[in-house]
């Protein structure tokens, strides 16, 4: 029984790492200093415009990926996605991340005593989103132009 938990430990730790380095790519020119004309061809060449993870991820890794991209990215900053971590620890929000040709998030946040209705207001407030809405599947989708 405990190598079975072990073993979707290890799997859930996969998807993440494997989220992650793909959002590395994803987001290449926005991630990757491209001081260089070289540097920028290189990255808009790895970088894709239109992408969403397979699986879900953590607000608190949520956090650390968009945390990578570069200040000036539009109105995106890269202490956002920690800010509403820091506001919302332990609530149990996980993340779809995204690409839509600029920076996107979809947030997974339990429907239970006034949470969805308290991060909304909190993005509403903090965060300077050209895009908050509610998704059928009941994702928050946060996008910045």
């Amino acid at each position: 029984m405990v190598i079975a938990v072990k073993s979707e430990t290890n799997h859930a730790d996969n998807q993440t790492v494997s989220v992650i380095e793909e959002f590395r790519t994803v987001y290449a020119d926005a991630v990757a200093p491209c001081d260089t004309e070289a540097a920028w061809i290189e990255a808009s060449a790895k970088r894709q415009l239109n992408w969403q993870a397979k699986y879900r991820i953590t607000l608190n890794d949520a956090a650390r990926c968009y945390a990578a991209i570069k200040e000036g990215y539009n109105a995106y900053q890269p202490n956002m996605i920690a800010d509403l971590q820091k506001a919302f620890p332990d609530c149990g929000i996980e993340v779809t991340p995204a690409r839509e040709y600029s920076v996107a998030i979809y947030l997974h946040v339990p429907d239970k005593d006034g949470l969805r209705q308290r991060v909304e207001k909190f993005i509403h407030d903090k965060f300077k989103a050209d895009s908050i809405s509610w998704q059928r599947d009941g994702a928050l989708r946060v996008w910045w132009d």
